[in-house]
């Protein structure tokens, strides 16, 4: 196949991409997104830093 046929027909995957769109590149993006959202509901440190902070602060009869 000469490099003016390859021009004239493109692989499969770029024709379906302007058929379809690029269903994985935005499929990596979701996923990318999914895990920056779950890393930060997932995120306890703050919860620590505020029990931390209480426990400080709380009143002890022994010390």
């Amino acid at each position: 196949m000469s490099p003016a046929e390859i021009s004239e027909h493109p692989p499969i995957y770029e024709r379906l991409v302007r058929e379809r769109g690029d269903v994985l590149t935005e499929t990596r993006k979701v996923a990318e997104q999914t895990q920056r959202q779950a890393r930060q509901e997932l995120d306890w440190s703050n919860l620590l830093v505020a029990q931390k902070e209480r426990e400080e602060r709380a009143f002890s009869a022994f010390g």
